[in-house]
């Protein structure tokens, strides 16, 4: 038992990782540190943005060069917090291992998994409504988790796909989870009834886009994951360069496919 939760945590911690590894791969600001030829003492004007954006590519630098697993192995020290799992599995014949003080949320293994909702609901029963905020937090992380993989997904697809609309795109990144399958993004402008899809999807491109560069940014001063809207960037994806497409398929199309199976896999829906 503790050997798998053990690997449920250092498989999220890859997973944070490889987050990290692409959002600072399509950031802006981290991609121009890496053209900048440090010199021995910086500029004494110099923003302390950019002096933190700096720091961070001496740190973990060029994430365009080299595949994840090479990365990961030489840069496993990452900005990441783990902590111990709150709700540990434990099964019938493990029963010696409860302690008296242990609350147990007893389910039959041959009945259908209870929903999310239905797990917190009965957990209200037995825990102050503090603690059911706390893990009300955390079961929204799985929302926000799906949500970084799309916001890169969308990135990448924009870069390879840079005069493509803006609905288009999003429906080939997947944004949203009920449109997968109803709103093609190969079909014609003004297919009859897909006038809402088209419209809201774009809104959310607009908003998955802002999020990418927030996230990306931020990731680039060495702050992540990051929990809450950071400050306004100036800085701005270059779509209509063609470097900045070749300069993240340099190597293949790796992380596009990793974003593209990991989206696929939150929202359950086979490619």
């Amino acid at each position: 038992m503790g050997g798998k939760l053990c690997a449920e945590q250092q498989d999220c911690h890859q997973e944070m990782a490889r987050l990290f590894f692409n959002f600072l791969r399509i950031s802006p600001s981290y991609t121009a540190a890496s053209k900048y030829v440090r010199p021995k003492r910086l500029p004494k004007k110099m923003s302390l943005d950019n002096r933190k954006i700096l720091d961070c590519y001496s740190k973990y630098g060029c994430v365009l060069d080299c595949p994840f697993t090479t990365w990961f192995e030489g840069h496993k020290q990452l900005p990441m917090y783990s902590c111990q799992p709150v709700i540990e599995v434990i099964r019938g014949g493990d029963r010696l291992f409860v302690c008296n003080d242990d609350v147990l949320l007893k389910l039959c293994s041959d009945q259908d998994p209870p929903s999310i909702t239905q797990l917190v609901n009965a957990l209200s029963q037995i825990w102050p409504n503090t603690q059911i905020k706390q893990i009300h937090s955390q079961v929204l992380k799985g929302a926000k988790l799906k949500n970084m993989w799309k916001d890169l997904l969308l990135i990448y697809t924009m870069a390879l796909n840079p005069d493509t609309e803006l609905w288009r795109a999003g429906a080939m990144a997947m944004l949203v989870d009920r449109f997968i399958g109803r709103l093609d993004p190969l079909a014609a402008k003004h297919k009859s009834g897909d006038d809402h899809m088209r419209r809201h999807m774009t809104l959310m491109v607009m908003r998955h886009k802002e999020s990418a560069l927030n996230i990306s940014e931020q990731a680039a001063l060495g702050i992540f994951p990051q929990q809450e809207l950071g400050k306004s960037f100036q800085t701005r994806f270059s779509f209509e360069d063609e470097n900045f497409a070749s300069r993240l398929f340099s190597l293949g199309n790796h992380e596009f496919d990793c974003a593209k199976d990991r989206v696929s896999q939150l929202t359950r829906y086979a490619c």
